[in-house]
């Protein structure tokens, strides 16, 4: 009968791996082989090819969304023309006048590809422009146009209105009155009635306002109460620029008012 043999009591307990770094330097000196033949040199790739696992940016997917992706940066950025002013060196002068020298100025939001003045084509880099020998006697209103890159367009203008005055001021008190005795007031060019101004009139002074007949008939109030004027005369004034029409001239009621705000609307 053959003999039991206790393995246990043989084999030795159980080692811990054996690894990379056990390697002596003549054991790995020795388990390098032979250097191997140079390989083979691969094909040239196809020019201008900017591609990795076989997409072309020449012709392939990333092509296309790159230049959509252009195309939206572009369509973020664009910021259609504006003209953000467009002014002259006149806009308002007496009737009568004779406007020979007028500068246009203007600012856009960028360069346009086009620009026109009054439909008339004008260097796109200008922002100003002066023009002599005009003999403008009568209202006149520029029209700017700029166009952009992406035929947008933006227009603006710039007008030159011709304006009788209002004349307002104190003097003596008076039956009949002349163009001269406007000339001695106050003038203000505007279109319509209203204006407010402030006089001192002394003791035996009046105040006066006066203004072309076709404004109509103002209303007048005085330190705070309506009323206190009264229509003195209709003259055919002729102003300082040589225009002449019809003017009604209005006083005061009563005389020496002092320092007076009057309102007329």
């Amino acid at each position: 009968m053959a003999r039991e043999v206790d393995l246990g009591s043989v084999i030795g307990p159980k080692g811990d791996p054996f690894t990379y770094e056990d390697f002596t330097e003549e054991q790995l000196a020795a388990l390098k082989g032979p250097k191997g033949d140079t390989g083979e040199k691969g094909e040239k790739g196809d020019p201008g090819a900017t591609s990795a696992d076989g997409v072309s940016y020449e012709e392939g997917t990333v092509k296309d969304a790159l230049d959509a992706l252009k195309e939206q940066m572009e369509e973020v950025l664009y910021e259609a023309i504006q003209i953000a002013s467009f002014t002259n060196n006149v806009n308002t002068v007496e009737m009568g006048s004779t406007v020979n020298a007028i500068v246009l100025t203007w600012k856009t939001n960028k360069t346009p590809t086009t620009l026109t003045l009054d439909g008339e084509g004008i260097d796109k880099s200008l922002t100003t422009k002066t023009i002599e020998g005009a003999n403008l006697k009568s209202n006149k209103t520029y029209t700017l146009k700029a166009t952009d890159e992406r035929e947008e367009t933006a227009t603006k203008t710039s007008a030159i209105t011709f304006l009788n005055g209002v004349y307002w001021g104190v003097g003596e008190s008076k039956d009949s009155f002349d163009s001269a005795f406007l000339l001695g007031l106050t003038k203000g060019l505007q279109s319509g009635k209203a204006k407010t101004f402030t006089v001192n009139a002394g003791a035996a002074q009046h105040i006066y306002y006066a203004l072309p007949s076709r404004y109509g008939t103002p209303s007048f109030k005085v330190g705070g109460f309506e009323g206190g004027f009264a229509k003195a005369a209709t003259i055919a004034f002729t102003n300082a620029s040589g225009y002449q029409e019809n003017y009604d001239i209005w006083k005061s009621d009563n005389p020496g008012l002092g320092n007076t705000t009057v309102v007329a609307a």
